[in-house]
């Protein structure tokens, strides 16, 4: 299901208050009035997790038994430089070289593309032990995620769900990019309060690496013998978490009773909606980053962040546009689709020839055309949901 998202977008390429705020908002006027608290507190402590946020050590936090190994490392390379080397040991040193080895391992063939056999990596848990992605058998769900990601924030708890679900038919691993063991904790722990495996990343090998994002979070779905059958860039909600696990179980969807009515049309719009004020939101944290220090234009890593919006934009026009409305929403479904046509057809080409051109005065012009049609996108959102929620 994921396909004609995923065609398009792929291309190789602290605390309870923060997720207070950063939940999926639930309507169109929750995630306005949000939105700028979140702006003024991504101001004060998201931003800087984001500029300078590399975790450091791959071994940070390392447990007592893969300490050990280290120790035995270091001692014994010290031993075969005074004293010259021998069979044993240079045996003993190559089995631990091999044990110890943080990131990438590479194998024949491997890509991060669907069809491909899924990039190896050996990374610690939050609690120091190592874990080797191809020793773990069975389906595998990865996401990479990271606290400053309000997305990837939002739809970890729902994960959490979906793992219960599944527990001893799949393995769920979310892989913390490019932060400190004491960050990666907290957000997983305390604010997400995720049980399911999590990895740390904190040099981001992995996204720098086998596995280049356009977007975050991104989540690959692994099937038993390590070929990755689907993934998704951006946000899940619990029924498509639901229908991709299903999918790679070869298991039939279970649905609570609240996902019964997720395929009429009234749901289907509120999710759309729901996950363009989200994205709006993140374009809009990008545009603000760049306002506040303009040598973030430069940057490589904004300059994907920001191509990656406007190829959602593009996307979820397409998927709005694809919806019937009733007779009698019909008025107001083609107002909320014609701000988010004007969004990607408008907004979105100028802000990607500003950026792939380095033009700084035609990307003032372009966001300037994305805010004013984020706004009406707004009141016509909140005007449909407003009637949908009357009937």
């Amino acid at each position: 299901m994921a396909d004609s998202i995923l065609s398009r977008l792929r291309r190789r390429q602290q605390s309870w208050i923060l997720f207070t705020f950063l939940r999926r908002p639930r309507t169109v006027r929750d995630a306005a009035s949000r939105g700028l608290v979140v702006a003024a507190v991504a101001a004060a402590i998201v931003a800087p997790i984001f500029i300078g946020g590399r975790g450091g050590d791959a071994a940070e936090g390392a447990g007592e038994a893969f300490s050990a190994q280290l120790a035995e490392l270091e001692e014994l390379r010290a031993e075969r430089d005074l004293e010259g080397g021998s069979d044993e040991l240079d045996a003993r040193i190559m089995q631990l070289e091999d044990a110890t080895q943080l990131g990438y391992l590479e194998r024949e063939g491997d890509a991060s593309d669907k069809g491909a056999l899924a990039p190896d990596f050996r990374l610690l848990d939050l609690e120091g032990e190592p874990h080797r992605l191809s020793e773990i058998s069975g389906p595998i769900v990865l996401n990479f995620w990271a606290s400053w990601c309000e997305p990837c924030i939002e739809e970890m708890p729902e994960f959490e769900e979906v793992s219960q679900e599944s527990a001893g038919r799949v393995t769920f691993i979310g892989v913390n990019d490019g932060e400190s063991l004491e960050t990666a904790r907290e957000f997983a722990y305390e604010v997400t309060g995720v049980s399911y495996l999590v990895l740390l990343d904190p040099t981001s090998s992995m996204t720098d690496g086998p596995y280049p994002l356009v977007g975050r979070p991104t989540t690959f779905f692994i099937g038993a013998d390590g070929i990755i059958k689907d993934l998704w860039v951006g946000i899940l909600n619990i029924k498509q978490m639901r229908e991709l696990v299903a999918e790679l179980t070869g298991e039939e969807v279970q649905e609570s009773e609240d996902d019964q009515s997720t395929g009429d049309y009234g749901m289907a719009v509120r999710e759309l909606i729901e996950s363009a004020t989200a994205n709006y939101t993140t374009a809009a944290g990008e545009i603000e980053r760049w306002r506040a220090d303009a040598a973030v234009f430069g940057d490589p890593g904004w300059q994907r962040n920001m191509l990656a919006q406007v190829t959602i934009w593009s996307d979820l026009n397409e998927q709005f546009a694809g919806l019937s409305p009733p007779a009698q929403w019909d008025e107001l479904h083609g107002k909320v689709g014609d701000a988010l046509a004007q969004i990607a057809n408008a907004a979105g080409p100028l802000v990607r020839g500003a950026v792939e051109n380095g033009n700084e005065s035609d990307l003032e012009v372009a966001v300037t055309l994305f805010e004013t049609f984020r706004a009406t996108f707004e009141g016509a959102a909140e005007n449909l949901l407003g009637v949908i929620d009357t009937q």
